[in-house]
């Protein structure tokens, strides 16, 4: 069995759309994605905004079965995964299964992947406007830690 190879990215101050597409591309081109500091990603925009899309994404239930109602984490590390799941395609079930199986995101930087971390994609530096951190958005949603 061939051994896939794995990518550490560090979100520290990245563009989280960014990287999650990239990283949706690199899943399903067969790499191992691991993603670290995720909880220090940003998204680019008004904070209050951001806070309101998300909140009301957490708010859609399924009258008839709410058990069956699409699912949004308040923890960082879950809410990276699930803007990841989003960019995966839909018509393809395998793929979409296997490249979450290959996906790990961790909240700071776990022992086994210190000084990793490579910064691939547009940083925070680099944009103009307001930006906010996936952190933040996440203690909006009610995290506590």
């Amino acid at each position: 069995m061939k051994m896939k190879d794995e990518l550490v990215f560090d979100a520290e101050g990245a563009v989280i759309g960014r990287l999650a597409a990239l990283t949706a591309g690199k899943l399903l081109t067969g790499y191992t994605v691991v993603i670290v500091n995720a909880e220090k990603g940003v998204f680019s925009g008004n904070e209050a905004k951001i806070t309101a899309r998300y909140q009301a994404k957490r708010d859609i239930q399924n009258k008839a079965d709410p058990d069956k109602s699409p699912k949004w984490p308040r923890r960082p590390d879950l809410l990276f995964k699930r803007v990841i799941f989003g960019m995966l395609p839909t018509g393809r079930r395998k793929a979409r299964e296997q490249g979450m199986h290959d996906l790990r995101c961790y909240l700071g930087v776990p022992a086994g992947y210190e000084g990793k971390g490579v910064k691939p994609v547009k940083t925070a530096e680099d944009l103009h406007g307001k930006s906010v951190t996936l952190l933040t958005i996440s203690r909006n949603l009610g995290w506590s830690k």
